[in-house]
């Protein structure tokens, strides 16, 4: 397979600590994956298991997502942290991982348990609630997915006043059609 490389040096992540930092801040990944050559991609909340170096989310018992991994384990997945437009440079900024990966379901009741330990604490801020949530979990019903992550790489765009501008959400697009389309 042919090696690509960064365009813009000036904009790639290199420090790990930055790139586990994205890691671990957001709440969404999302998975690219395909099928007898068709692609497909979902977007999941996830959480990270450092010491494995793997990504845990759950899912559906069944469903196209979970059809599509079984078929092909080979993902790529991107987390995006979304740091808003930039006023008057018509730029966007953020910061970026993506990571090549294989994907599982695992029906090992320990590793499903961890699995789900994992993402209920980085999800849920009462520790009543992770205890009464983790003793509740059915582990014959839940689906739980286990990414094994490939290297990292990272990129990112902070803009020419990154530590002065607060993230803002894009403004609101009218989705009607132009006149002449209509």
């Amino acid at each position: 397979m042919t090696e690509y490389h960064l365009q813009r040096t000036d904009r790639e992540i290199t420090d790990p600590a930055e790139i586990l930092e994205v890691v671990r801040m957001q709440a969404f990944m999302t998975i690219a994956m395909a099928r007898a050559g068709v692609p497909y991609l979902a977007t999941v909340n996830y959480a990270f298991d450092a010491d494995r170096r793997a990504f845990y989310f759950h899912c559906a018992p069944t469903g196209k997502k979970v059809d599509v991994i079984e078929a092909n384990p080979t993902v790529w997945c991107q987390i995006l942290e979304d740091r808003g437009y930039i006023d008057g440079k018509c730029d966007w900024a953020y910061r970026s991982v993506q990571f090549p990966g294989t994907a599982r379901f695992t029906s090992d009741p320990d590793e499903k348990r961890r699995a789900l330990h994992v993402i209920i604490d980085k999800l849920e801020r009462d520790p009543e609630a992770k205890r009464r949530l983790l003793a509740e979990a059915n582990l014959d019903e839940v689906r739980v997915c286990r990414i094994d992550a490939g290297p990292f790489t990272g990129k990112k765009n902070l803009g020419p006043d990154a530590a002065r501008r607060s993230a803002r959400k894009p403004r609101a697009r009218s989705t009607r059609l132009p006149r002449a389309q209509r």
